[in-house]
């Protein structure tokens, strides 16, 4: 008897033990990534040309899968439908000079972690201060990518935590109409109500000279994203003017991202699909 009491504690214990290194784990991965590089370049099709736009979707920290994995053929239909060129790789050495001069915008559609190397990352600050365009989808303006040049430039506000009590929230969004830029707002209802894992920025891209396209109305959400030992301390939010959509030039190049995007479903809505091809028209300069 004593000798099944002593297996079944280590055993327990055991189970104890692997929980903690899964939990570790995970949590490591979801702030800093277990971060891989890719050095051999993609091939690209011999048929890009015009009106050009890659979406990249590599991972080194938390994963999206349902919302990338339901992106994808959205993202095909939209080129089809507007007749741009489109190519998708989660492989980072796309981000060449040779590669990336043959895209006029690039999606980083719920990248997170380290996905690009210091010499891609260059060739990325490169492309894009010289006339390249970004949208950017929710994970990607988190706070696993350890980049300050791209937190403060390119996404413009230092992600602090997203809801968590519960997760999943509805939000009533608000147009902000810029008649100097009209591209950006075409066919967007002036308020919209919608389901989101609500993501809470420290700053307001606005003090970065960032142009808000949606905001919400944080007093209608519970922005606690308080998680008991992990993430202390998180119950608080951005009050009436939270941003969710914004967008800005940087010298030749020009910038949007939304927080939005966690679930698979954000991508079967036609304002999000809207706004996002507005987005990709206007950060490519597309007719």
């Amino acid at each position: 008897m004593n000798k099944f009491l002593k297996i079944a504690h280590y055993s327990i214990l055991g189970l104890v033990l692997l929980a903690l290194v899964a939990g570790g784990l995970f949590v490591y991965k979801t702030f800093y990534g277990f971060n891989f590089y890719d050095t051999d370049p993609p091939e690209l099709p011999a048929d890009l040309g015009e009106q050009s736009v890659l979406v990249f979707s590599k991972t080194n920290a938390f994963r999206h899968d349902e919302a990338i994995e339901a992106s994808l053929p959205v993202f095909r239909q939209m080129a089809d439908d507007n007749g741009w060129t489109l190519f998708k790789t989660e492989n980072g050495a796309v981000f060449n000079p040779e590669q990336l001069q043959q895209f006029d915008v690039v999606v980083w559609n719920n990248v997170t972690g380290k996905a690009l190397n210091p010499e891609q990352r260059e060739h990325f600050r490169n492309w894009l201060m010289q006339g390249g365009g970004y949208v950017g989808i929710h994970a990607s303006g988190d706070f696993s990518h350890q980049w300050d040049w791209y937190e403060q430039e390119v996404i413009g506000a230092r992600y602090s935590h997203h809801t968590m009590h519960p997760q999943f929230q509805q939000g009533q969004l608000t147009l902000e109409r810029d008649e100097t830029n009209p591209q950006l707002s075409e066919g967007l209802p002036e308020t919209w109500v919608r389901e989101e894992e609500w993501y809470i920025f420290y700053d307001n891209p606005r003090d970065r000279g960032f142009t808000v396209l949606y905001t919400l109305d944080g007093t209608g959400i519970n922005p606690d994203g308080t998680i008991r030992l992990l993430l202390p301390d998180r119950d608080f939010g951005m009050g009436e003017d939270h941003p969710v959509a914004w967008y800005r030039t940087l010298e030749e190049g020009r910038t949007f991202y939304t927080s939005m995007g966690h679930q698979a479903g954000a991508f079967g809505e036609d304002h999000f699909q809207r706004m996002l091809v507005n987005a990709i028209r206007w950060a490519g300069g597309f007719d």
